[in-house]
């Protein structure tokens, strides 16, 4: 049995789309050979999987393999065209169709795709369905799969480890941002200096000798360069992770619990089970499998979960973040 998955970005949506890569091989059992294209951002992400026989970084080299199964998870046109030159049996997800020469997508993947780009029922109705939708991303890809549900499941490498001070016991990191694209995604700057002054005064978080590191890259870790400096504290450490998303995921194993937006760094926080609280404005909270590992806090405004990149996220404060996470861990 030949498998291919097509999943190039986003990253997160790599990551937790890769735990499906062991729920395959248990489906399938040793006769499969499971191959993945995936971007060079990704790449780390999937090279070291178990489960995954092969990685590439294009179609060019796949072309002339047959496969069974081709799983096409992304919907960008150039990508679905690639997929359509292969030579395969079946395609689940996005595909060309024959008639109108227009990308859409199987039945068996329609839960997924309707909410997006490619939705047949138009935009407007797409975002009313992503808004009402009741079902994780396991438990949709489990049918799109037709596997069991996932767990979480990460393969680092041991390339990327960092050093703790044995001076600080809870080590807590706090993500306010989301990569730039969704700016409503962010913890705004002023909660995010309430939230640390928060913990930083906080009792308990004293009594615990807890360091709080602030990540973010490129012009993001700026800010928190920026924001830190109003402290002066050795309590704040701001976590340099630009070079790697493996240096990423290093730094966030090392922590005891993650405060963090809908990105990245949650899904590495939950693909190496680190306890988290993330916060949603534009974006599903629903959709996001927690596995009893999160807090999930929720903005009250009317255009939650509308997937604008402008939505209201003045709900998502300090006060609340601080207050979530004290009913769960005393501080």
């Amino acid at each position: 049995m030949n498998i291919l998955i097509v999943k190039m970005g986003a990253l997160g949506d790599v990551v937790r789309t890769s735990y499906f890569a062991k729920c395959l091989k248990d489906k399938h059992g040793g006769g499969l050979h499971l191959t993945w294209v995936t971007s060079p951002m990704a790449m780390p992400l999937l090279q070291n999987n178990i489960y995954i026989d092969e990685v590439s970084l294009n179609f060019t080299k796949i072309q002339k393999k047959n496969f069974d199964i081709v799983y096409s998870l992304d919907d960008e046109i150039e990508i679905v065209n690639q997929v359509s030159l292969l030579n395969k049996k079946k395609v689940i997800g996005a595909y060309i169709d024959s008639l109108s020469k227009k990308v859409t997508y199987c039945d068996k993947s329609t839960e997924w795709f309707e909410m997006g780009l490619l939705s047949k029922l138009g935009k407007q109705k797409a975002d009313q369905a992503k808004k009402f939708n009741s079902r994780s991303h396991g438990q949709i890809f489990a049918k799109i799969f037709d596997t069991d549900l996932p767990e979480p499941i990460f393969f680092g490498t041991q390339d990327f480890s960092i050093s703790t001070s044995e001076n600080f016991q809870f080590r807590l990191g706090i993500n306010p941002y989301a990569g730039g694209r969704w700016v409503s995604k962010e913890l705004r700057s002023s909660e995010l200096e309430k939230l640390i002054h928060l913990f930083l005064n906080s009792a308990e978080f004293q009594k615990q000798n807890g360091k709080i590191i602030l990540f973010g890259a490129g012009e993001d870790r700026q800010k928190n360069l920026e924001i830190a400096s109003q402290f002066f504290d050795k309590s704040i450490e701001i976590a340099n992770t630009d070079d790697s998303v493996l240096n990423l995921a290093a730094h966030i194993r090392a922590l005891n619990n993650l405060i963090t937006s809908d990105s990245l760094a949650m899904h590495l926080a939950i693909a190496q089970r680190i306890p988290f609280l993330a916060f949603f404005a534009p974006t599903s909270a629903v959709e996001i499998d927690d596995f009893a590992l999160g807090q999930k806090l929720i903005s009250t405004a009317a255009d939650y979960c509308s997937y604008k990149k402008d939505a209201d996220n003045a709900t998502i404060t300090a006060n609340r973040i601080f207050e979530l996470f004290n009913k769960k861990y005393a501080f």
